[in-house]
């Protein structure tokens, strides 16, 4: 086993990588050879191997950062990092964690399972009981400290696009122990966010050989996992190779965090389909051509022509539509951008699309599918259908901060509900 090529394999492919795309609801910096990730609830530090001792001030200025945004953070120091690095960050506020081993492996090269193999369930998959995600979370909270929440992950839903992957080991058809993983952006290299029994860690670990299938059609080819104890020796006579130590360190808010929820988050499953349903039951909503205008919102509304969408067009009524919306919401209100048979988005307008936020998701202006603005109690909203093609708003308060710029950029209304 070349321990040597792997620790290098983990250096370039998982320490320090700057995503092509920030996770959802995030933001990322680069300082120097730092990748600072705020997630509005918390943060994070990642960097490759250091040459060296870190500038000065470059630690107090990450810290400092934080601070700004109070938001927690973690930044992990590895065992072949320069030797002030960790004094540094003490003398930052930074707090240190136990060590952990970080092992690494190559897929195929896993030593077959003993006996019968575990009954491993993807969280992920359409079959999954949903009993079974409140018993993974019963277990990730009796266990750990994990490298990588799972709340994380599904705050990510990385699963949901065949990047990650949640799951649990039945026995007598009830989840007896879990895990969950994801795969490192742009890589084939999958990390472990946490296992929560060593019997079943190799086993697990296993299972998530096919993530990024849909990305990269032989899948994962390596794994990394961060352990100690009864999981590190689990894996270790799996087939992981032992390539540095780690240890991670925290630095708590002053007073607590800013926020607890994202500033933007992903949604689908029951919750999305409960949202179309109540559009189609109370709205009307159709996406047939042939029942235009497939959308009957309540009085009072109005439903102006869109010319093409090309950005002349586009961008003054994306920025009308964004200014009423936060005029519609108090600091703290949540919205939801639904996408027609695509990926829907909670978020809150007032920490969103401004420098040093997350971008706006979604827009106003449809583009070949139905794209809609919604108060999450349907209060008031806008709908932008492709076909016709046309924008609708309603709702008193949004309508009346919308509606005379729409009119001056769009004219004249197509409908009205007064």
């Amino acid at each position: 086993m070349d321990t040597g090529g792997l620790r290098e394999l983990y250096d370039t492919r998982v320490r320090g990588v700057v995503p092509e795309r920030p996770p959802v609801g995030a933001v990322v910096c680069q300082d120097g050879p730092l990748v600072r990730t705020h997630y509005g609830t918390h943060g994070t530090v990642d960097h490759p191997p250091l040459t060296g001792p870190p500038p000065p001030g470059l630690v107090r200025r990450q810290a400092a950062a934080f601070a700004e945004r109070r938001e927690g953070a973690r930044w992990k120091v590895h065992g072949h990092d320069p030797a002030g690095l960790a004094g540094e960050l003490e003398a930052a506020g930074f707090r240190p964690g136990p060590e952990r081993s970080v092992l690494v492996a190559a897929f195929d090269g896993l030593v077959p399972p003993q006996g019968p193999p575990p009954d491993v369930r993807s969280l992920g998959a359409w079959e999954a009981d949903p009993a079974w995600w409140p018993r993974l979370r019963e277990l990730a909270g009796g266990s750990g400290p994990h490298p990588g929440p799972l709340d994380e992950l599904e705050t990510d839903g990385a699963w949901c696009f065949g990047l990650g992957d949640a799951a649990v080991v039945l026995q007598d058809g009830r989840p007896a122990a879990g895990g969950w993983a994801r795969v490192v952006p742009g890589t084939d290299v999958v990390a472990v966010g946490g296992l929560t029994s060593a019997p079943a860690a190799a086993g697990l670990v296993r299972s998530w050989q096919g993530l990024g299938a849909m990305y990269r059609s032989e899948g994962a080819r390596h794994c990394c996992a961060e352990a100690a104890g009864e999981t590190r020796t689990a894996l270790l006579a799996a087939g992981f190779a032992e390539v540095a130590t780690v240890r991670t360190f925290t630095l708590a808010p002053e007073g607590g965090p800013a926020a607890t929820v994202r500033p933007v988050l992903g949604f689908g499953g029951a919750r999305e389909d409960a949202v179309w349903n109540r559009l189609r039951g109370e709205f009307g909503f159709r996406t047939k051509v042939v029942e235009m205008p497939g959308f009957a919102p309540p009085a009072p509304s109005a439903t102006w022509p869109l010319g093409d969408p090309v950005e002349e067009h586009t961008r003054p009524v994306e920025r009308t539509v964004r200014r009423a919306l936060r005029a519609a919401t108090a600091p703290g209100d949540r919205l939801y951008w639904m996408d027609w048979q695509h990926p829907c988005y909670d978020f809150d307008p007032h920490r969103t699309g401004r420098p040093g936020q997350p971008p706006w998701p979604g827009r106003a202006f449809p583009n070949g599918d139905f794209y809609l603005y919604l108060d999450p109690e349907l209060r008031f909203g806008t709908f932008g259908h492709p076909w016709e093609p046309s924008l609708t708003v309603f709702g008193a308060p949004l309508l009346a901060a919308a509606g005379p710029e729409l009119t001056r950029l769009l004219g004249d209304p197509l409908r009205r509900r007064d």
